[in-house]
């Protein structure tokens, strides 16, 4: 008896499925015309497509076909704007979509055929404006990229096993700035040929550019390195503890660590330190540690920093204290004893001084950026073409991202390392 009840049920509830499925009604056929009115303005790698969308409630989006590199692909675009890009294109003469209305039931309308020809792709303008140089360990480059698309820029060097001619990928920088110069380092001060080309993220490729040269020989500066600030004017001489935050801790190589390093006594005067670095060298780069690992931007750190450099110092000009005076930090009024308004001599130190940079932290970076950076260090470029140096002072133009930095002239860094060739001649 169970298993007739059983049967009884089953048929039942197959009968009611079926009776729902006659009463749902077919969908009606939607066959609307093709979008009207319509304007193609052609973009680096594309174009973007302004139409207008009729009044129809039932439009819920507008669609584009096309074929990239032998593949069909489609945009979509909300019926609330009145426009669709289309981009990833290289080298192509002309380029052919067709676009759709699409309704609530994803039927499309009639289509629309439309043609463009696609501007210069952003990788080619990076790839014939490449500048290559030769730098400390390895080359410098430098490209436009003028709409700030992130793209990657592969370095590949020649195999040198064999006779071979390949290129080896040695390192994949990625980029957005609109105007980058980057360095590629760790080869040898041996001649070497290095090969560039730019990628985006459709998968196209530029040109490779190949560049034949030496890099300079780099090394790290030594370390430890001399507190000098007690001999030039209107440097900032204060330690918050002589035992804990020493000036000495800016170069003992301890970093990423929490809480060590250099802190400056807040009330005290000036913006600037002086190092010595005990030996000349002509410097390639500076890297600065932060005070707290993946605290970038914390505990009062060096932001942003200005320094100049010199060989060896003229004693007899450091009775002249006007000589050594700096005028943003005149102006803003880091000096105790020196009116902000004071007028600075026609000469100072920095028209003897090797101008070295500036080394600033970038806004905008994420959580991750920041932690990498803090880890990394923050690393700015020497001119190439700055002279030796043996004594740097450094400027703080910035502390935790606040320029000028607050009153009271306190800022911390936990540690300052200088790379370059410490094989020139010694004074």
């Amino acid at each position: 008896m169970k298993k007739y009840n059983l049967i009884i049920m089953v048929l039942v509830v197959c009968s009611f499925f079926a009776c729902d499925d006659d009463n749902k009604e077919p969908k009606e056929a939607w066959n609307p015309g093709a979008i009207g009115e319509y304007a193609i303005t052609p973009i680096n790698g594309g174009a973007t497509i302004t139409y207008t969308i009729p009044n129809d409630p039932n439009i819920l989006y507008i669609m584009a076909e096309y074929e990239r590199n032998g593949k069909i692909f489609t945009e979509k675009s909300s019926v609330h704007k009145n426009s669709l890009t289309i981009e990833g294109f290289h080298r192509v003469d002309k380029v052919k979509a067709i676009l759709y209305k699409v309704n609530r039931e994803e039927q499309k309308s009639e289509p629309l055929t439309v043609e463009f020809e696609p501007l210069e792709s952003l990788i080619d303008i990076a790839q014939k404006s490449l500048k290559l140089q030769p730098a400390f360990g390895g080359i410098i480059a430098a490209w436009d990229n003028p709409k700030t698309t992130e793209f990657g820029v592969r370095l590949m060097v020649k195999d040198t096993i064999g006779n071979s001619d390949q290129l080896l990928t040695s390192e994949m920088y990625y980029s957005a700035f609109k105007n980058e110069k980057h360095s590629f380092r760790g080869f040898d001060a041996k001649k070497t040929t290095f090969a560039v080309a730019f990628e985006d993220k459709w998968g196209n490729i530029s040109d490779t550019t190949r560049f034949t040269t030496t890099p300079f020989f780099e090394t790290m500066v030594p370390k430890p390195y001399a507190d000098f600030r007690s001999t030039i004017p209107y440097d900032n001489t204060s330690n918050l503890s002589t035992t804990q935050f020493s000036i000495g801790f800016l170069w003992d190589n301890k970093v990423n660590s929490s809480g060590h390093g250099w802190l400056s006594k807040s009330g005290e005067s000036g913006l600037s330190i002086t190092i010595d670095l005990k030996q000349v060298a002509k410097l390639s780069r500076i890297v600065r540690h932060p005070y707290h690992v993946n605290s970038l931007y914390g505990q009062a750190n060096i932001t942003d920093f200005e320094a100049w450099g010199i060989d060896k110092i003229d004693y007899d000009k450091i009775a002249d204290k006007s000589y050594w005076l700096d005028s943003l930090s005149v102006r803003w009024g880091a000096i105790h004893g020196v009116n902000p308004t004071t007028v600075l001599p026609s000469k100072t130190f920095k028209d003897d001084w090797q101008y070295l940079g500036r080394n600033t932290v970038p806004l905008g970076l994420t959580s991750t950026e920041q932690n990498e950076m803090s880890a990394n260090g923050v690393e700015s470029d020497v001119p190439v073409d700055a002279k030796p140096v043996r004594y740097v002072r450094i400027f703080v133009r910035g502390v935790t991202l606040i320029t000028p930095p607050p009153s009271g002239n306190y800022f911390s860094s936990s540690e300052f390392t200088f790379y370059g060739d410490n094989t020139v001649p010694q004074n």
